[in-house]
């Protein structure tokens, strides 16, 4: 006669050592990999802004004043005509194409500006553009002027905000290296200038391509 404790037991004993047989040991590395799994953490700052973003911003950029006129205009309908926007709660990101003279460099303050004045669209008023030299820009406009970037590429708002930072530290590195204004300088540059409404004041845009 077998007794009812011990079969009991040894079903018991066996459902463990399946259970084991169906398991394994994972490494920490293999267990952060499995974690991960699923994470949207976002492309590579670095490399999407040298293969994909300068390449855009030179091929879109508009002429400024062209722009700028429309924009004083109507702004949704410049908005739609020249501009990107991600959804109704992003500014409207135009790209301009900055063509003109520096006609002062104000370093004041850490944004750093460089006052450009644009040929002036037919018929129209010369326009001025002011590109942010750094080593402070303002904004995240390089960031949300791109249609490659999406919100949905990142798993919370905090990577979010990181990327659109470091997008803009590495745009004014190259600023800082390469761009050096001086009042009385021509300059061939494609900025964008992000905006919720009618221009009102200075028209700041940074400035990403330059020739």
């Amino acid at each position: 006669m077998v007794h009812p404790v011990s079969t009991g037991w040894r079903a018991l004993l066996t459902l463990c050592v399946l259970s084991l047989a169906a398991c394994h040991v994972v490494t920490d590395t293999e267990l952060a990999q499995i974690r991960s799994q699923g994470q949207h953490k976002g492309p590579d700052a670095a490399k999407m802004l040298s293969d994909q973003l300068i390449p855009y911003a030179d091929k879109n950029a508009k002429p400024a004043a062209q722009v700028i006129g429309a924009l004083n205009q109507n702004f949704d309908d410049a908005c739609k005509q020249f501009g990107f926007r991600q959804s109704n709660a992003f500014p409207c990101n135009f790209w301009l194409r900055v063509q003109g003279k520096v006609t002062r460099i104000d370093s004041t303050s850490r944004v750093g500006k460089a006052y450009v004045e644009v040929a002036p669209a037919s018929g129209g008023e010369p326009v001025s553009v002011v590109l942010e030299m750094g080593p402070v820009v303002v904004g995240t406009g390089v960031r949300d002027g791109f249609p490659g970037v999406k919100y949905s590429d990142f798993d919370d708002q905090t990577r979010f905000a990181a990327f659109g930072q470091e997008l803009n530290k590495l745009v004014v590195a190259r600023v800082q290296q390469s761009l050096k204004l001086k009042a009385g300088d021509s300059v061939d540059a494609a900025a964008v200038y992000s905006s919720w409404s009618e221009p009102a004041g200075e028209i700041r845009a940074i400035p990403v391509v330059w020739k």
